[in-house]
């Protein structure tokens, strides 16, 4: 069983272990297991009241989806089969260059 080790409501580490009670017994910590659906890594915050993991916000001027629980860049990117890179400085998305 994988277990998300926790330090408030943030992932400290992730481990394995049998049992509930043996991975807190391991990390005295407080630990709550997770799964493909629902997967957790070390930053990732816990949201008990719906029992799944958020990742970390990847830029300043992201904001999360309420119903989705994704982060979402303030300009969607384009969709046009290019590659781009959000560039935080211009609030923006970047062609990337290609090969």
């Amino acid at each position: 069983m994988n277990f998300a080790v926790m330090s408030g409501n943030t992932v400290s580490n992730v481990i394995v272990a049998d049992s509930k009670e043996n991975a807190e017994l391991a990390t005295n910590s407080t630990c709550v297991e997770y799964t493909e659906e629902s997967p957790a890594g070390i930053g990732y915050s816990y949201n008990e009241a719906e029992d799944i993991f958020i990742t970390p916000q990847p830029y300043p001027s992201w904001l999360m989806d309420s119903g989705t629980y994704l982060w979402n860049a303030p300009i969607p990117m384009p969709v046009d089969g290019a590659m781009y890179s959000w560039v935080e400085a211009d609030l923006n998305w970047q062609l990337e260059p290609t090969e």
